[in-house]
């Protein structure tokens, strides 16, 4: 295990290190290809996407270990001996819209890395770019490194480490704080309308809850640390959700599929369908906070 926290950490504190570097230098937003299963109006490849997938690569060869990598934006790339021994799901570039768009925010990198033969997550990080923030989930917990040192993958001279958990929210509330991806018009849409009676609710009864207009792969930490408390989605892309699940195992907050009759399903991770969508998903601190929105 001690390799493969080597590759996760390693590979997130170099991303640190690189993207802000190229993004300030005006480089990475080239389009190179699109993304399997999404529009091109909604999501594509840039180079800073490719830039950040190259590192992986590299980290995982160096690894010695035996990997299958899927990521957001390709087919599956293996490394080591066959068969895997791990799988990971990755997000290289979560952000990289508003980064195309001269938005200087939510730039982060995501990935879990599952048990090749159970498919259960066994390790996780992720990195918030723009705050030098460096979460890692395992058996454990989620723990997060403050004060990332620019330009340094291993020097934690300045940095901060200490556990973080979700706030067990049981029930709607005023001080609820409730994630959905609403910056796509398209999104935004069908959200508002299907989503309709939830939103009255939060009007009427709850007007001091917020809603956080962003999410995809990197909201995941933010579950596990309690600054969001739901995450709600319609036709949500399972690459936005796969990359962050090791936040849900080390935290022990649940991740569900909804049925059209309102049952909630366990969302569960499958290779076969990583370009796949999900009707209706939830991911909240406790099953209870996800029925009570449903």
């Amino acid at each position: 295990m001690g390799s493969l926290r080597t590759l996760v950490e390693g590979f997130l504190r170099e991303v640190a290190s690189v993207v802000p570097e190229m993004a300030y230098q005006g480089e990475g937003r080239k389009i190179l290809g699109g993304v399997p299963g999404r529009a091109e109006d909604e999501d594509v490849e840039i180079g800073l996407d490719r830039t950040c997938d190259e590192l992986l690569d590299r980290w995982c060869e160096r690894s010695g270990l035996s990997i299958d990598i899927y990521s957001e934006h390709g087919s599956r790339r293996h490394y080591g001996a066959t068969p895997a021994t791990y799988v990971i799901a990755v997000d290289p570039f979560d952000g990289s819209g508003l980064f195309q768009r001269g938005l200087i925010a939510e730039w982060w990198s995501v990935l879990t890395v599952f048990d090749a033969r159970t498919l259960v997550p066994v390790l996780g990080g992720a990195v918030d770019i723009l705050r030098r923030e460096l979460y890692v989930a395992d058996e454990n917990g989620v723990t997060l490194e403050t004060n990332l040192e620019d330009r340094s993958i291993i020097d934690r001279e300045n940095s901060e480490i200490f556990s973080v958990a979700p706030v067990r929210k049981m029930a709607i509330d005023d001080d609820m704080i409730l994630a959905a991806y609403l910056m796509s018009p398209v999104y935004l849409s069908d959200w508002t309308t299907r989503a309709g009676k939830l939103l009255v609710t939060l009007r009427e009864r709850f007007p001091k809850s917020r809603l956080w207009p962003n999410g995809g792969s990197c909201i995941y930490p933010w579950i596990a640390r309690g600054t969001v408390h739901a995450y709600v989605m319609f036709n949500e892309p399972r690459s936005e959700v796969d990359p962050g699940l090791a936040f849900s195992w080390a935290s022990k907050y649940p991740i569900f599929s909804v049925r059209t009759d309102g049952v909630l399903e366990e969302y569960r991770f499958d290779p076969s369908q990583r370009v796949g969508r999900v009707p209706f998903f939830i991911a909240a601190s406790t099953a209870e906070l996800a029925e009570a929105i449903v």
